[in-house]
């Protein structure tokens, strides 16, 4: 079954994907970052090149075969099962194929009602969902 973790309160989503993203790579995962389309995906990787002056996260667009952690597409098709980072509004119907979920809701009143529907649908299906306030980490 699919795990959930909705990070709210996030005052900065591609800092925020940032941070979730060094700790997974140091953990081996390979992640699927689903955006909107192929500006969200050039935008993105643009900030991950720039983020960071001493770490480098390596990534691909796109559905390239290479063996790089990190895959950022739009149209849900991952060589990766293990983490999926929802950047859309909607939720993809192969979000359950990977071993967890991860959702960024920012501060921003649209994106929470958003988020709330699709928080809803996952407790309605019955998945395990952790609710994170940004606010509150360390």
């Amino acid at each position: 079954m699919t795990y959930i973790d909705f990070y709210f309160n996030v005052e900065n989503k591609l800092n925020k994907i940032h941070e979730i993203l060094e700790r997974e790579i140091f953990r081996k995962r390979k992640i699927f970052i689903s955006v909107n389309d192929l500006n969200g995906a050039e935008a993105l990787s643009d900030f991950l090149y720039t983020a960071s002056a001493t770490s480098f996260l390596p990534h691909i667009i796109g559905h390239q075969e290479e063996r790089a952690p990190i895959h950022i597409g739009w149209d849900y098709k991952s060589v990766s099962d293990d983490f999926m980072i929802n950047l859309k509004s909607d939720i993809t119907s192969s979000f359950s194929r990977y071993l967890r979920l991860i959702e960024i809701v920012s501060q921003n009143e649209e994106d929470k009602k958003t988020a709330r529907d699709r928080l809803k649908f996952y407790r309605d299906r019955g998945y395990e969902i952790q609710l994170i306030d940004a606010t509150k980490e360390i």
